[in-house]
């Protein structure tokens, strides 16, 4: 057997000289047929109509049957070492519907994950219409299987990334359009109510103590008017996602799954957003941030 960087096998028999008296006798002759079974890389095999194994080309011989000689041999028994047909064969269903047929059967690989073939069950008629025999095509699919999962995987993945950032995206934006909301209230109200009234205040009370009440309002007013920062806001993105899907609720496996991380690295985050948020270990963490997130 030869076998190169592409995949090609091929029977240790097909190195010889293919001689012929000329193009036309070996166009004409059953070497032509043989030769293009034994060099091509798919498997071909002919079964007869109660499965029995009547011929198998040299990738099938090399492939499926680990030295047992197929022929004369039911099918399922050399190429899945089973005591019945496969479910859902596709030569059975030729059989019937006599039609061509395919199926994507799994083959057992040593030491590794089942394999695929992509199995062509194509009938031969008599002149009769009678199904006389069955050519199998097999067609080894386990790398595009494999390649088309993972990619598949990975859109997944994407697309909850995706999902995860719209709606971190969403919270921020409703975050900052309360912080927005808030400030203008605040402002309003300081200037529409209460300045008003410490001016009026000014008139009986003493004018030193109506600056001092002033600027303890200012003060009190002043981490939101002038934003300085919240220990909720010390919180990075990243943070400020997990802190969300814990407030509403989701334990750390169920907030790993979601954004494809491990349970030990939300709760890495947990502590650390505890911390910033200076909370002790009695202190709720959903409670306190359905307060202030």
């Amino acid at each position: 057997m030869y076998e190169n960087v592409f995949g090609w096998i091929l029977n240790k028999e097909s190195s010889k000289k293919i001689i012929v008296e000329d193009k036309e006798v070996f166009f004409d002759s059953s070497n032509f047929f043989h030769t293009i079974l034994e060099f091509i890389q798919d498997g071909v095999s002919v079964l007869d109509t109660d499965l029995i194994v009547r011929y198998v080309n040299a990738t099938v011989s090399n492939l499926y049957t680990r030295g047992i000689n197929p022929i004369n041999r039911k099918c399922y028994s050399v190429y899945h070492h089973r005591k019945k047909p496969c479910d859902d064969c596709p030569t059975l269903r030729a059989l019937k519907m006599k039609s061509p047929q395919m199926s994507i059967m799994s083959y057992p690989r040593k030491g590794e994950t089942p394999g695929w073939h992509e199995l062509f069950s194509i009938p031969v008629f008599d002149r009769k219409n009678n199904v006389i025999l069955i050519i199998e095509y097999i067609r080894d699919i386990t790398f595009q299987k494999y390649i088309k999962e993972n990619l598949s995987d990975i859109e997944n993945r994407f697309e909850n990334l995706e999902e995860q950032n719209k709606i971190l995206m969403n919270i921020l934006n409703q975050r900052e359009e309360f912080q927005n909301n808030l400030e203008h209230t605040i402002s309003t109200n300081l200037e529409k109510f209460i300045k008003p009234s410490l001016n009026y205040l000014k008139k009986s009370a003493n004018e030193k103590d109506v600056e001092l009440v002033n600027a303890i309002i200012d003060e009190i007013v002043y981490p939101i008017t002038k934003k300085r920062p919240s220990p909720v806001s010390e919180l990075t993105p990243r943070e400020i996602q997990i802190a969300s899907l814990i407030k509403e609720g989701y334990l750390s496996k169920e907030i790993a799954d979601k954004l494809c991380v491990t349970q030990k690295a939300i709760d890495y985050h947990r502590l650390n957003i505890r911390k910033k948020l200076k909370l002790s270990r009695t202190s709720n963490l959903r409670t306190y941030l359905q307060s202030h997130l």
